[in-house]
């Protein structure tokens, strides 16, 4: 105070008073004790004891989690959006492919109504003819039982004849949806030749089956299989058109691969495929024939590729063509 008196005296001046700003304390513990929201508190307070919480000490790794969160979200969105589409894809492809396997097989049936008629009008009149011929011995004085068995024997034969061809052209016009069984690939065989067979002879074809000695079960719709085995007959028939009738040969051959896959092959002896057509042939509306919409084949291939197969032709042929159906085992 002594020196500060004698600097007044002497003329000296004193340095402007120091004006310091009063700053409020506040224990933020005691501001959660109390309840007291924080709104309310000074904006200038000095806070003691604060605990950011978890939101301010971690935000942005928090955002960055989110962003994570709603990426993957919107991923699997995608993805579940992407699959029904899919779905709902093939449903449709499915539907159409039994559609046109459907048209496909109603063509075919209208090329075979003449063999039809005649395979329908072949038993019944044997049936007639029999039955008048039993009524003739029945009426007679002294009737043969014996020959009289043989009759009805036959007109029991013939008409189960006349009720398989009227059952196979029925599965053959049926629409709807498709079972999946157990079929030996022989017995398929077998069953198709049967029901062409009459338009073979007037066509003057001759069909030779090489087929093997144990069954080969597969898991396919016999109808199906009946279509893709008819077209091929009939396009390996058609194929022949132009040969002598002692030339014209369908040979079909079923076999056991070395994979275990069962193998069905129909060979013609008519001109061949082309080596640039063999792919194209398969697309729809390709067709090698004059008056073909080229829709055959590619029906042909998705019913077998639908069952897990493949249908392609052999390349390494010399002559004719050679279509080679492949499918796995039932």
């Amino acid at each position: 105070m002594a020196s500060l008196a004698l600097t007044l005296f002497d003329g000296g001046g004193l340095a402007p008073p120091v004006t310091l700003k009063e700053v409020a304390l506040i224990d933020w513990k005691q501001v959660l004790h109390r309840g007291i929201d924080r709104n309310n508190l000074p904006k200038d307070a000095q806070i003691l004891n604060y605990q950011p919480s978890v939101w301010e000490q971690f935000r942005l790794l928090i955002l960055a989690g989110l962003s994570v969160i709603v990426a993957q979200a919107m991923s699997i969105a995608a993805i579940v959006f992407q699959n029904r589409r899919n779905r709902r894809l093939e449903d449709t492809v499915s539907t159409q492919r039994l559609e046109l396997a459907h048209m496909s097989r109603r063509s075919q049936v209208s090329q075979l109504s003449g063999t039809l008629a005649h395979e329908l009008t072949q038993p019944l009149t044997s049936i007639l003819a029999n039955a008048e011929a039993g009524r003739k011995i029945a009426g007679s004085s002294d009737p043969d039982l014996k020959e009289l068995g043989e009759i009805f024997d036959d007109i029991v034969a013939d008409n189960r004849r006349a009720a398989n061809v009227i059952a196979e052209l029925r599965s053959m016009m049926r629409k709807g949806t498709v079972s999946v069984d157990e079929i030996d690939l022989n017995e398929a065989v077998r069953s198709t030749v049967a029901l062409v067979n009459a338009e073979m002879v007037a066509r003057r074809t001759q069909i030779a089956m090489t087929l093997s000695a144990e069954p080969l079960p597969v898991k396919a719709n016999m109808v199906q299989l009946q279509q893709v085995l008819l077209n091929l007959i009939l396009n390996a028939s058609d194929a022949m058109a132009e040969l002598s009738p002692k030339q014209r040969k369908v040979e079909i051959a079923t076999r056991l691969d070395d994979n275990g896959a069962r193998q069905l092959t129909v060979s013609d002896a008519g001109p061949g495929i082309a080596p640039e057509q063999m792919t194209e042939v398969f697309k729809p509306f390709v067709s090698t024939k004059e008056n073909g919409l080229g829709l055959g084949l590619a029906i042909c291939r998705s019913l077998v590729e639908a069952r897990g197969g493949k249908l392609v032709f052999d390349g390494g042929v010399t002559r004719g063509a050679r279509a080679i159906v492949t499918l796995p085992p039932g």
